[in-house]
Protein backbone atom coordinates (compact mmCIF):
# COMPACT_ATOMS: atom_id res chain seq x y z
CA UNK A 1 0.00 0.00 0.00
CA UNK A 2 1.30 3.27 -1.12
CA UNK A 3 1.45 5.97 1.64
CA UNK A 4 2.38 9.37 1.97
CA UNK A 5 5.60 10.29 3.44
CA UNK A 6 6.24 12.88 6.32
CA UNK A 7 9.65 14.14 7.41
CA UNK A 8 10.34 15.46 10.44
CA UNK A 9 11.91 18.13 11.19
CA UNK A 10 12.18 18.92 7.61
CA UNK A 11 8.64 18.83 6.57
CA UNK A 12 5.81 18.27 8.04
CA UNK A 13 2.99 16.02 9.21
CA UNK A 14 -0.95 14.71 9.49
CA UNK A 15 -3.09 15.21 12.02
CA UNK A 16 -5.43 12.74 13.86
CA UNK A 17 -7.84 13.49 16.46
CA UNK A 18 -6.64 11.89 19.69
CA UNK A 19 -6.26 12.60 23.04
CA UNK A 20 -8.78 13.09 25.94
CA UNK A 21 -5.70 14.90 28.28
CA UNK A 22 -3.34 16.91 27.30
CA UNK A 23 -0.41 14.81 26.61
CA UNK A 24 1.95 17.70 26.65
CA UNK A 25 1.53 17.73 30.83
CA UNK A 26 2.37 13.58 30.48
CA UNK A 27 5.85 13.96 28.70
CA UNK A 28 7.43 16.91 30.69
CA UNK A 29 7.12 14.50 34.04
CA UNK A 30 9.60 11.86 33.18
CA UNK A 31 7.82 9.95 36.87
CA UNK A 32 4.62 9.65 36.13
CA UNK A 33 2.92 6.58 35.12
CA UNK A 34 3.40 6.24 31.16
CA UNK A 35 7.14 6.19 31.56
CA UNK A 36 8.53 3.05 31.10
CA UNK A 37 9.91 1.56 34.47
CA UNK A 38 13.28 0.21 32.81
CA UNK A 39 13.42 3.62 31.37
CA UNK A 40 17.20 4.33 33.63
CA UNK A 41 18.37 0.57 33.04
CA UNK A 42 17.86 1.04 28.98
CA UNK A 43 19.20 4.63 29.32
CA UNK A 44 22.34 3.29 30.67
CA UNK A 45 22.90 -0.04 28.30
CA UNK A 46 22.63 2.43 25.20
CA UNK A 47 25.30 4.80 26.99
CA UNK A 48 27.89 2.11 26.37
CA UNK A 49 26.63 0.22 22.99
CA UNK A 50 29.54 0.31 19.99
CA UNK A 51 27.77 -1.32 17.21
CA UNK A 52 24.13 -2.68 17.74
CA UNK A 53 21.86 -4.62 14.77
CA UNK A 54 19.05 -2.52 12.68
CA UNK A 55 16.61 -4.97 14.84
CA UNK A 56 18.00 -3.77 18.13
CA UNK A 57 17.58 -0.58 17.26
CA UNK A 58 13.91 -1.44 16.05
CA UNK A 59 13.53 -2.85 19.76
CA UNK A 60 15.14 -0.18 21.52
CA UNK A 61 12.90 2.28 19.32
CA UNK A 62 9.74 0.38 20.44
CA UNK A 63 10.67 0.46 24.10
CA UNK A 64 11.28 4.28 23.88
CA UNK A 65 7.71 4.69 22.00
CA UNK A 66 6.00 2.46 24.87
CA UNK A 67 6.70 5.29 26.91
CA UNK A 68 5.12 8.08 25.36
CA UNK A 69 1.06 8.13 24.82
CA UNK A 70 1.19 8.02 21.15
CA UNK A 71 2.56 4.20 21.41
CA UNK A 72 -0.83 3.11 20.15
CA UNK A 73 -0.95 5.34 16.66
CA UNK A 74 2.23 3.86 15.63
CA UNK A 75 2.10 0.71 13.46
CA UNK A 76 5.64 -0.72 12.31
CA UNK A 77 8.61 1.11 12.94
CA UNK A 78 11.57 1.11 10.47
CA UNK A 79 15.31 1.86 11.16
CA UNK A 80 17.68 3.14 7.99
CA UNK A 81 21.12 4.25 9.00
CA UNK A 82 23.33 7.21 7.61
CA UNK A 83 27.00 8.16 7.98
CA UNK A 84 25.78 11.45 9.16
CA UNK A 85 24.19 12.68 12.25
CA UNK A 86 23.09 15.72 10.76
CA UNK A 87 20.90 13.37 8.40
CA UNK A 88 18.90 12.11 11.04
CA UNK A 89 15.08 12.33 11.04
CA UNK A 90 11.86 10.41 11.57
CA UNK A 91 9.53 10.07 8.87
CA UNK A 92 5.88 9.40 8.81
CA UNK A 93 4.15 7.14 6.02
CA UNK A 94 0.41 8.11 5.84
CA UNK A 95 -2.62 6.06 5.28
CA UNK A 96 -6.15 6.89 5.58
CA UNK A 97 -7.42 5.47 8.80
CA UNK A 98 -6.09 3.44 12.01
CA UNK A 99 -2.29 3.43 13.07
CA UNK A 100 0.92 4.69 10.87
CA UNK A 101 4.48 3.63 9.98
CA UNK A 102 7.39 5.28 11.17
CA UNK A 103 10.98 5.24 9.50
CA UNK A 104 13.79 6.36 11.80
CA UNK A 105 17.07 7.24 10.36
CA UNK A 106 19.53 7.41 12.23
CA UNK A 107 23.40 8.18 12.41
CA UNK A 108 25.15 4.43 12.50
CA UNK A 109 27.20 5.90 15.74
CA UNK A 110 25.35 4.52 18.74
CA UNK A 111 26.58 7.17 20.99
CA UNK A 112 23.42 8.70 23.04
CA UNK A 113 21.28 6.15 20.88
CA UNK A 114 18.39 6.53 23.42
CA UNK A 115 18.52 10.35 23.36
CA UNK A 116 18.31 10.39 19.63
CA UNK A 117 15.55 8.04 19.44
CA UNK A 118 13.71 10.07 22.07
CA UNK A 119 13.85 13.31 20.36
CA UNK A 120 12.73 11.83 16.61
CA UNK A 121 9.35 10.95 18.37
CA UNK A 122 9.09 13.73 19.96
CA UNK A 123 8.50 15.61 16.53
CA UNK A 124 5.70 13.12 16.27
CA UNK A 125 4.47 13.85 19.46
CA UNK A 126 4.03 17.54 18.88
CA UNK A 127 2.45 17.15 15.50
CA UNK A 128 -0.85 14.70 16.96
CA UNK A 129 -0.52 17.47 20.23
CA UNK A 130 -4.21 18.82 19.89
CA UNK A 131 -3.00 22.19 21.87
CA UNK A 132 0.46 22.24 19.54
CA UNK A 133 -2.03 22.65 16.39
CA UNK A 134 -0.12 21.63 13.52
CA UNK A 135 -0.63 22.86 10.61
CA UNK A 136 1.40 21.99 7.51
CA UNK A 137 0.10 24.23 5.02
CA UNK A 138 1.54 27.29 7.16
CA UNK A 139 4.99 25.97 7.01
CA UNK A 140 7.58 28.55 5.62
CA UNK A 141 8.86 27.27 1.75
CA UNK A 142 10.09 28.37 -1.32
CA UNK A 143 13.37 30.27 -1.82
CA UNK A 144 11.32 33.30 -0.81
CA UNK A 145 11.05 32.04 2.88
CA UNK A 146 13.99 29.90 3.16
CA UNK A 147 15.69 32.35 6.08
CA UNK A 148 11.97 31.87 8.16
CA UNK A 149 12.31 28.21 7.25
CA UNK A 150 15.89 27.84 8.75
CA UNK A 151 14.60 29.55 11.91
CA UNK A 152 11.46 27.49 12.25
CA UNK A 153 13.42 24.24 11.84
CA UNK A 154 16.07 25.95 14.46
CA UNK A 155 12.97 26.53 16.92
CA UNK A 156 11.30 23.05 16.92
CA UNK A 157 14.45 21.50 17.42
CA UNK A 158 15.23 23.73 20.36
CA UNK A 159 11.91 23.28 21.67
CA UNK A 160 12.66 19.58 21.16
CA UNK A 161 15.83 19.22 22.91
CA UNK A 162 15.08 21.56 25.63
CA UNK A 163 12.56 19.12 26.93
CA UNK A 164 14.94 15.69 26.27
CA UNK A 165 17.66 17.71 28.63
CA UNK A 166 15.14 18.30 31.39
CA UNK A 167 13.33 14.97 31.25
CA UNK A 168 17.60 14.21 32.06
CA UNK A 169 18.52 12.17 28.51
CA UNK A 170 21.27 12.66 27.36
CA UNK A 171 21.57 13.62 23.59
CA UNK A 172 23.80 14.81 20.80
CA UNK A 173 21.93 17.90 20.47
CA UNK A 174 22.46 19.10 23.58
CA UNK A 175 21.69 22.93 24.96
CA UNK A 176 25.09 23.79 23.85
CA UNK A 177 25.27 22.43 20.26
CA UNK A 178 22.07 23.87 19.93
CA UNK A 179 23.09 27.23 21.06
CA UNK A 180 25.65 27.13 18.51
CA UNK A 181 23.91 26.13 15.72
CA UNK A 182 21.50 29.12 16.86
CA UNK A 183 23.68 31.60 16.82
CA UNK A 184 25.55 30.54 13.81
CA UNK A 185 22.03 30.98 11.40
CA UNK A 186 22.11 34.82 12.85
CA UNK A 187 24.52 36.20 11.38
CA UNK A 188 22.88 39.86 11.14
CA UNK A 189 22.62 39.83 14.85
CA UNK A 190 25.57 40.06 17.45
CA UNK A 191 26.12 37.23 19.69
CA UNK A 192 24.68 38.84 22.63
CA UNK A 193 21.52 39.37 20.83
CA UNK A 194 21.52 35.65 19.34
CA UNK A 195 22.83 34.57 22.65
CA UNK A 196 19.55 36.15 24.58
CA UNK A 197 17.14 35.06 21.68
CA UNK A 198 18.30 31.40 22.14
CA UNK A 199 18.16 31.62 25.74
CA UNK A 200 14.22 32.75 25.48
CA UNK A 201 13.42 30.07 22.95
CA UNK A 202 15.19 27.46 25.02
CA UNK A 203 13.43 28.38 28.30
CA UNK A 204 10.00 29.43 27.30
CA UNK A 205 8.30 25.91 27.57
CA UNK A 206 5.66 24.91 25.46
CA UNK A 207 4.92 26.11 22.31
CA UNK A 208 2.07 26.13 19.53
CA UNK A 209 3.06 25.45 15.87
CA UNK A 210 1.27 28.86 15.21
CA UNK A 211 3.58 30.47 17.55
CA UNK A 212 6.94 28.68 15.98
CA UNK A 213 5.96 30.01 12.80
CA UNK A 214 5.71 33.52 14.18
CA UNK A 215 9.17 33.41 15.58
CA UNK A 216 10.37 32.39 12.25
CA UNK A 217 9.04 34.99 10.43
CA UNK A 218 9.66 37.88 13.18
CA UNK A 219 12.64 36.49 15.73
CA UNK A 220 12.64 39.97 17.38
CA UNK A 221 8.82 39.00 19.04
CA UNK A 222 10.88 36.55 20.82
CA UNK A 223 12.28 39.47 23.59
CA UNK A 224 12.48 43.04 23.33
CA UNK A 225 16.02 43.60 22.66
CA UNK A 226 18.26 44.76 25.74
CA UNK A 227 18.66 48.62 25.61
CA UNK A 228 22.74 47.59 26.15
CA UNK A 229 22.87 46.17 23.23
CA UNK A 230 25.33 47.86 20.41
CA UNK A 231 23.76 46.86 17.11
CA UNK A 232 26.29 48.01 15.31
CA UNK A 233 28.96 45.75 16.87
CA UNK A 234 31.78 44.49 14.73
CA UNK A 235 30.16 40.92 14.22
CA UNK A 236 27.32 42.87 12.40
CA UNK A 237 30.17 44.75 9.89
CA UNK A 238 31.87 41.25 9.51
CA UNK A 239 28.74 39.67 8.57
CA UNK A 240 27.65 41.81 6.01
CA UNK A 241 31.11 41.76 4.36
CA UNK A 242 30.68 38.20 4.04
CA UNK A 243 27.21 38.47 2.63
CA UNK A 244 27.84 41.27 0.17
CA UNK A 245 30.99 39.24 -1.32
CA UNK A 246 29.51 38.87 -4.99
CA UNK A 247 31.30 38.55 -7.93
CA UNK A 248 29.76 41.99 -9.18
CA UNK A 249 30.84 43.32 -6.13
CA UNK A 250 34.38 42.24 -6.25
CA UNK A 251 34.85 43.62 -9.97
CA UNK A 252 33.62 47.10 -8.95
CA UNK A 253 36.08 47.66 -5.88
CA UNK A 254 38.67 47.00 -8.19
CA UNK A 255 40.95 50.46 -8.21
CA UNK A 256 42.21 49.98 -11.79
CA UNK A 257 39.45 50.97 -14.98
CA UNK A 258 41.50 49.17 -16.91
CA UNK A 259 41.41 46.45 -15.20
CA UNK A 260 38.16 46.38 -14.10
CA UNK A 261 37.09 46.34 -17.73
CA UNK A 262 39.26 43.73 -18.40
CA UNK A 263 37.67 41.24 -15.78
CA UNK A 264 34.08 41.92 -17.20
CA UNK A 265 35.46 41.24 -20.60
CA UNK A 266 36.19 37.95 -19.65
CA UNK A 267 33.21 37.59 -17.44
CA UNK A 268 31.00 38.61 -20.13
CA UNK A 269 32.74 36.48 -22.55
CA UNK A 270 32.41 33.61 -20.22
CA UNK A 271 28.85 34.32 -20.03
CA UNK A 272 27.90 34.84 -23.76
CA UNK A 273 30.07 31.21 -24.71
CA UNK A 274 30.04 28.80 -22.24
CA UNK A 275 26.29 28.43 -21.58
CA UNK A 276 25.93 27.09 -17.57
CA UNK A 277 28.56 28.25 -16.46
CA UNK A 278 28.47 29.72 -12.56
CA UNK A 279 30.48 32.62 -11.50
CA UNK A 280 30.58 33.18 -8.09
CA UNK A 281 32.39 34.73 -5.36
CA UNK A 282 34.69 33.24 -2.78
CA UNK A 283 36.42 36.24 0.04
CA UNK A 284 38.53 38.31 -2.78
CA UNK A 285 38.13 35.73 -5.62
CA UNK A 286 36.17 34.63 -8.76
CA UNK A 287 35.87 31.00 -9.84
CA UNK A 288 34.00 29.87 -13.27
CA UNK A 289 32.29 26.68 -12.07
CA UNK A 290 30.42 24.06 -14.85
CA UNK A 291 28.70 20.77 -14.04
CA UNK A 292 30.54 20.48 -10.43
CA UNK A 293 34.00 21.73 -11.88
CA UNK A 294 35.53 24.16 -11.69
CA UNK A 295 37.84 25.53 -14.44
CA UNK A 296 39.30 28.90 -13.74
CA UNK A 297 39.41 31.43 -10.83
CA UNK A 298 40.04 35.23 -10.93
CA UNK A 299 41.79 36.66 -7.96
CA UNK A 300 41.86 40.35 -7.90
CA UNK A 301 44.02 40.98 -4.44
CA UNK A 302 46.89 42.58 -6.45
CA UNK A 303 46.90 46.14 -6.98
CA UNK A 304 48.47 46.16 -10.22
CA UNK A 305 47.48 43.20 -11.57
CA UNK A 306 44.98 40.25 -12.07
CA UNK A 307 45.57 36.52 -11.35
CA UNK A 308 44.21 34.39 -14.13
CA UNK A 309 44.21 30.56 -13.69
CA UNK A 310 43.09 28.03 -15.51
CA UNK A 311 42.00 24.57 -14.86
CA UNK A 312 42.61 21.79 -17.54
CA UNK A 313 40.93 18.09 -16.06
CA UNK A 314 42.23 16.66 -19.04
CA UNK A 315 45.50 17.83 -18.80
CA UNK A 316 45.44 17.88 -15.01
CA UNK A 317 47.46 20.75 -15.53
CA UNK A 318 46.79 24.64 -14.59
CA UNK A 319 48.08 27.63 -15.61
CA UNK A 320 48.28 30.90 -14.37
CA UNK A 321 48.26 34.03 -16.08
CA UNK A 322 49.03 37.85 -14.51
CA UNK A 323 47.28 39.90 -16.25
CA UNK A 324 47.95 43.78 -16.12
CA UNK A 325 46.47 47.11 -17.81
CA UNK A 326 48.77 46.62 -20.90
CA UNK A 327 47.80 43.06 -21.57
CA UNK A 328 47.85 41.60 -24.87
CA UNK A 329 46.60 38.27 -24.24
CA UNK A 330 43.04 38.72 -23.04
CA UNK A 331 41.57 37.36 -26.52
CA UNK A 332 44.09 33.90 -25.53
CA UNK A 333 42.38 33.45 -22.01
CA UNK A 334 39.51 33.81 -23.48
CA UNK A 335 40.02 30.97 -25.68
CA UNK A 336 41.88 29.13 -23.36
CA UNK A 337 38.48 29.48 -21.16
CA UNK A 338 36.30 27.94 -24.00
CA UNK A 339 38.58 25.17 -24.94
CA UNK A 340 38.43 24.09 -21.41
CA UNK A 341 34.90 24.40 -20.90
CA UNK A 342 34.27 22.41 -24.05
CA UNK A 343 35.73 19.86 -22.83
CA UNK A 344 34.15 19.58 -19.70
CA UNK A 345 30.77 19.94 -21.80
CA UNK A 346 31.41 17.28 -23.83
CA UNK A 347 32.53 14.98 -20.51
CA UNK A 348 29.01 15.83 -19.02
CA UNK A 349 26.86 14.95 -21.95
CA UNK A 350 29.00 11.62 -22.85
CA UNK A 351 28.13 10.75 -19.00
CA UNK A 352 24.66 11.18 -19.21
CA UNK A 353 24.59 8.83 -22.87
CA UNK A 354 26.12 6.51 -20.75
CA UNK A 355 23.59 6.82 -17.93
CA UNK A 356 20.55 8.35 -19.06
CA UNK A 357 18.79 7.87 -15.84
CA UNK A 358 21.47 11.05 -14.76
CA UNK A 359 18.73 13.20 -15.89
CA UNK A 360 15.35 13.90 -14.67
CA UNK A 361 12.88 12.87 -17.56
CA UNK A 362 10.30 14.74 -18.21
CA UNK A 363 6.56 13.27 -18.51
Amino acid sequence: MQGRKDTHPMEGSFLLSLFSTPIRNVINDRHNGHVNGNFEAVLSITDHMTSVSLQTKQKLARDILETLPIANLIRDIYVKEVDSPWSEEVTRLRKKTGPVDVKLTLWKNDRFLYGRIYRLFLYIYDALDQNFQYNRERIPHGVAESKARENYNHIWGIYVDSRVEKLGIESFFDKTLRRNLFIDTQKSLPWTVSNLLFEKLWNKGTFTHAEMIDYAFNLDKVSEHDDSVDFDAFEIEIGKSLMEHTAKKIVDNIASNSLRDIAYRIINFTNSNCKGTLIESSYYNIYFMYDQEIFAEMATTKPDALLITLFDFQSNMNRTYTVTENSEEINVIQQAIKIIYDRIANHSRLKVIKNPYAVAVEK
